[in-house]
């Protein structure tokens, strides 16, 4: 698959054989200059060992590598987790003859299993020696857990006859509701952005893709959104200009596609389910009612068994903890109204057929005012049991 990489960034990967024996599962992504930095990270309390480091580390506006390990969460993993994470940096940094600080750790995996460090460490002297001779395809195979399918895309904008891209690596297909907050994210790009733009445009963007995506309502301990710009392309990203716009379209679309990836790759999915709340009071009750939806067990199963029971729908714009009002309510899927004002239509035949369909639409018009939202989510299947219920064994 062909990923047009940014300039300035080199990529490998590495087997330590953390989980799974004879496959990529440790991965380092290095911009040749220092880049200017931006995060967003799982608001869950129980925070992952790298997480506590990145976030702290990100203050100094500055990174100039990652290094990612599926396989192995390093969370619950108490002081000795930090200890391994920090150790795993600080010997990048020597290798790569850069500061520690420097260097962000992203994990993803299992929680509460101490690092094999004894398998890692050996690891990162190949990382070193191969860098440059992977590619971002590479790094998002290798940070794979129960993904089928790797998750990266690219976007590229031309501004004054220069070319500035845009690529996001990103893995996740269980314990999937972020609140940026298993998702980890890497958005690199060779722009020169200003540090306080460049948050305030992640902090943007995450709002309608990875904060409105939801498989199973588990927030995982590790969730991380990093960005890199290293301005490689001499293309500058100003508020207010033709460049900003550009930029940021691209980048809300990137983000878009990769949570729309994490959807359609949710653990035992066959369906990709929209879930839209329309005339809310306001956008947090929009989200809400959205989000009630999509996390119901019962609309979940409904949908995966194809079984026309809108009445579970409503039933959770009911529990969502937002004032509605069932006289006013309208309920539409996949076009067919089932619920208009109070009542019911009768159309469940209308409807049966398509819900086959691997793509569904759920409208919920509230008519008690005008924002609204929007909440992507995947059925529920006993593939899913079956991948979680036999995780560790």
């Amino acid at each position: 698959m062909e990923i047009a990489s940014p300039k300035g960034f080199l990529y490998s990967v590495a087997k330590a054989e953390i989980r799974y024996t004879n496959r990529y599962d440790i991965a380092l992504i290095y911009s040749k200059k220092v880049a200017a930095v931006a995060g967003v990270f799982t608001t869950n309390q129980i925070k992952a060992a790298p997480v506590k480091i990145c976030m702290k580390r990100i203050k100094n506006n500055t990174a100039q590598a990652i290094v990612l390990n599926s396989g192995n969460a390093n969370a619950c993993t108490g002081k000795k987790g930090v200890e391994d994470a920090l150790k795993i940096t600080e010997l990048i940094a020597e290798k790569l003859n850069i500061h520690k600080e420097y260097i962000l750790p992203l994990s993803t995996g299992v929680i509460g299993v101490p690092m094999p460090m004894d398998r890692i460490l050996p690891a990162l002297n190949i990382l070193v020696e191969n860098l440059g001779k992977a590619t971002p395809f590479d790094v998002a195979q290798a940070i794979m857990t129960t993904d089928k399918f790797p998750k990266i895309t690219y976007r590229q904008i031309e501004i004054q006859n220069r070319v500035s891209t845009i690529t996001g690596i990103c893995k996740g297909a269980g314990m999937i509701s972020p609140n940026l907050a298993t998702m980890l994210c890497v958005i690199l790009t060779d722009a020169k952005i200003n540090v306080d733009l460049m948050k305030k445009m992640l902090q943007n963007s995450i709002q309608d893709s990875f904060n409105s995506i939801t498989v199973d309502g588990d927030m995982s301990t590790n969730d991380t959104v990093i960005m890199l710009a290293n301005g490689e392309s001499l293309i500058e990203i100003e508020r207010g200009d033709s460049s900003y716009k550009k930029f940021n379209e691209a980048l809300n679309e990137l983000c878009n596609e990769l949570a729309h990836l994490i959807v359609k790759d949710a653990e035992g999915a066959t369906k990709f389910i929209k879930i839209s709340v329309k005339n809310a009071k306001n956008s947090s009750d929009a989200k809400k009612v959205a989000k009630a939806v999509a996390n119901s067990l019962l609309v979940k199963t409904a949908l995966y068994g194809e079984d026309p029971n809108w009445g579970r729908v409503v039933a959770a714009v009911g529990y969502s903890g937002v004032p509605v009002k069932e006289e006013k309510i309208e309920l539409y899927i996949n076009g067919v109204c089932l619920f208009d004002k109070g009542v019911p239509t009768m159309k469940e035949e209308e409807l049966r057929e398509s819900i086959k369909n691997k793509e569904i639409e759920i409208l919920i018009n509230l008519n008690v005012g005008k924002a609204e939202k929007t909440i992507f989510t995947s059925d529920l299947s006993e593939e899913y049991v079956r991948i979680n219920s036999a995780y560790r064994t």
